[in-house]
């Protein structure tokens, strides 16, 4: 098993609009944990980093234009979704309640897949697709 004390080689760089009011959501919906959050003083979020799970990192940032970094509602569309790895299937149903209590549009019911994999994909209420998942097909 994979040291929890060393920063993930690969981690998602996502913009949203509000990223405070994004980290809240993230946070008390998919149970994500708050690792840094960084502001101007005036309590405008410039950088956050969150742990998904034990071994897993986000970092949330503002929607960017010098980067060319834009939040999906403000562009009509997402560009790519996040992939969330989970244990079991009774994960993914919790996620999948917790998600439509947190006001998530549900795009793809949870399911087994063909692929070895039991998951639901959702768009979160600043427009970021996500898709938990129990994924096992590179696993085994």
């Amino acid at each position: 098993m994979a040291d929890s004390s060393v920063p993930p080689t690969v981690a998602p760089y996502i913009a949203y609009q509000n990223p405070a009011k994004a980290i809240d959501w993230l946070v008390n919906t998919f149970g994500f944990t708050s690792l840094a959050v960084f502001d101007d003083g005036a309590g405008n979020v410039y950088h956050a980093e969150l742990r998904v799970g034990d071994h897993g990192l986000i970092m949330i940032n503002p929607a960017n234009d010098g980067l060319r970094l834009g939040e999906p509602l403000a562009l009509g569309a997402a560009s790519a979704g996040t992939f969330v790895r989970v244990e079991t299937d009774t994960e993914v149903d919790a996620l999948h309640e917790r998600a439509v209590a947190g006001g998530a549009e549900i795009l793809l019911a949870p399911e087994s897949k063909p692929h070895d994999s039991y998951e639901f994909t959702c768009r979160d209420p600043q427009g970021h697709v996500w898709t938990f998942a129990t994924y096992r097909t590179a696993l085994g």
